[in-house]
Formats: C-alpha cells, sequence, structure tokens
C-alpha cells in the first residue's frame, strides 16, 4: 500500500511517500525565514508560497516515482489558514483525478497524534499530548477511529505563549527553540517554577497567565530601571511550563490508564518536555525531530491507520 500525503495547513509545504508504514520519502519547504521578520505567519503570503513551492514539489514527486504507483492520496482538509488547505486540496484533487485513485481528507490534529507512531504501531487506549503554537490539547485514543479530547487550552497555545515571552525578552522569533537553548545552559541554576494555573476543568489548560505574569516581571524590572535577568527569566519560565505539563499527564494517567503516551506537536522538541515526558509512562512515544512540525509523512501515517484493517 503506497500513499501519497500533502500537508499544507499553515506555512510548511510538505509531500511525503509511505509503504505499508515504512517512510520512502519526504521532502518539506518550509516558510519560516520569511516570516520571521513579521513575527508571525501572514496568512497571504503563506498561500502565494505553497502555490510557489507546490510546484517544485510535484516536480520533485516525479523524480521519485511514477505517479501511477500510488495507491491512495492523502491531504489535511482541517484545521489551518483556508488559503494554504486550499492549495494542497486542489493539487490532491487534481492527481486523484489524473491517476484515478482514491482520496481521503484527514485532520491536521489527527496527523499530529500519529507522527508518535512513524514506522510503530499504537497500543489503544493511547494517551497524547498536543502542543504547538495553535493548539495545546490532551486526546485519548481508544481505537483508530475513536478519540476524545480530555482538556485543551481556554486561551493561549503553548507555542504561541513561547513566541510571546521571546518577543518581550527581544530574543526573536520562533521563541521555543531560543527559549529551550536558553533553559539548557541555566537549568541548574535556576530551578523555580511560577504559580501553576488552575481551570475549572482539571485537565483543561490556561497559558495567558504565565504569559502575563513574565511580561509583568519584566515591565516591573524596567519601570524600576533595573538589568533584565533574561537567563533567569527565561530558565524558570520553561520550568514552570514543564511543570503544568507534567501535572495534567501525571493526573490523566492516573485517571485514564492508557497502555501508551505520546508527545506530539512543534513544542515537542522541546529538550525539557521531552526529558520530562520520558519518565511518565513504560510505554512512551516521541516523534523524531523532523516529524514534530507540520509535514506529510504523519499525514499519510494516519491514512495508514484509517485504511489498514483491523
Amino acid at each position: 500500500m503506497l500513499i501519497f500525503a500533502i500537508e499544507s495547513s499553515h506555512d510548511d509545504t510538505s509531500f511525503a511517500l509511505l509503504k505499508d508504514n515504512k517512510s520512502i520519502w519526504m521532502k518539506t519547504f518550509s516558510q519560516t525565514e520569511v516570516h520571521k521578520k513579521y513575527g508571525g505567519t501572514v496568512p497571504e503570503i503563506a498561500s502565494r508560497l505553497h502555490v510557489k513551492n507546490i510546484g517544485l514539489l510535484i516536480e520533485e514527486l516525479k523524480k521519485q516515482i511514477n505517479i501511477n504507483s500510488i495507491d491512495y492520496i492523502a491531504y489535511t482538509k482541517e484545521p489551518g489558514l483556508i488559503g494554504s488547505l486550499h492549495v494542497g486540496y486542489v493539487v490532491a484533487n487534481s492527481i486523484a483525478l489524473i491517476i484515478n485513485k482514491p482520496i481521503l481528507d484527514l485532520n491536521h490534529l489527527e496527523g499530529h497524534f500519529y507522527s508518535a507512531f512513524i514506522e510503530k504501531e499504537v497500543e489503544y487506549p493511547a494517551l497524547g499530548l498536543l502542543i504547538s503554537g495553535g493548539h495545546s490539547q490532551l486526546m485519548l485514543y481508544s481505537s483508530k477511529n475513536n478519540y476524545v479530547l480530555l482538556g485543551e487550552t481556554q486561551d493561549d497555545a503553548v507555542g504561541e505563549v513561547y513566541d510571546k515571552v521571546a518577543r518581550k525578552l527581544n530574543l526573536g522569533f520562533p521563541g521555543g527553540p531560543l527559549i529551550d537553548q536558553i533553559w539548557e545552559k541555566n537549568k541548574n541554576k535556576y530551578q523555580e517554577i511560577f504559580t501553576i494555573p488552575k481551570t475549572s476543568k482539571e485537565l483543561d489548560f490556561s497559558f495567558s497567565g504565565i504569559k502575563t505574569h513574565v511580561i509583568n516581571l519584566i515591565n516591573t524590572s524596567l519601570n524600576r530601571k533595573e538589568k533584565i535577568n533574561i537567563n533567569k527569566i527565561a530558565t524558570e519560565f520553561q520550568n514552570t511550563i514543564v511543570a503544568y505539563l507534567k501535572e495534567h499527564m501525571v493526573k490523566a494517567i492516573n485517571i485514564y490508564k492508557p497502555k501508551c503516551v505520546a508527545l506530539i506537536g512543534g513544542v515537542s522538541a522541546n529538550k525539557a518536555i521531552r526529558e520530562m515526558f520520558l519518565k511518565l509512562h513504560k510505554n512512551v512515544y516521541l516523534p523524531k525531530l523532523e516529524y514534530t512540525t507540520d509535514n506529510a509523512m504523519m499525514i499519510a501515517r494516519l491514512a495508514y491507520e484509517k485504511i489498514k484493517k483491523g
């Protein structure tokens, strides 16, 4: 079973080939450097770059295989930027019509869940923590066709907060990797955490309070004309995020007793969070770093799970 997949939900244009849950080929064009100057993704620019990049990827795909050998075509239908999603939709449906093969329109967030299981099998029930620039949620899969959201952010996503804190500290964009680097160098020196937020539903998240606390610390120092200790603030901010995520995972594991747990999404590349996560359960699944950000291989893996028998 050869699956061809397209991911174009945000600012990465990605193609992938997966055969019987074995990765064959993947290529992704990132727009990060373009959007960096704006401090975040500009949807109109993203759509135009998708059109350009997807044409280049089609030529790359033709060098890899005879497209008539494809058995299934999969693409990201939702959620995402409307213009970006539309580019993937048009190309996927056009190829499906040309080679007369079935097509699957799939959910981007479900794709992230299966990014931890590329070339691996899922043990159900499976608990996933999805953390990215746009999403923060706990998802429980009882089977491949049945999952529920146990909790989700009530305000900012965790990756979004990293970007905002990094911007306030004048570190740059994207903020996650920059703060993670500071944490790595200072984790033994600064081990305090800020106040852990509370929500009415115990497995929901709220990150805006942590963000506001950091911003207030910085503003207070500025008002007093004090030197801002960037290393301390960034490290203790990340300590707090790690402690908060761990608290939620421990609660969910104790309640739902999953056979495995998975850390997924762009922020799953964070070293501190990965280190914490590996100690939570006897069966922990982490995506390879190339599969943490938006990519087509995760969409192909989701398609494989949906198509296979059993």
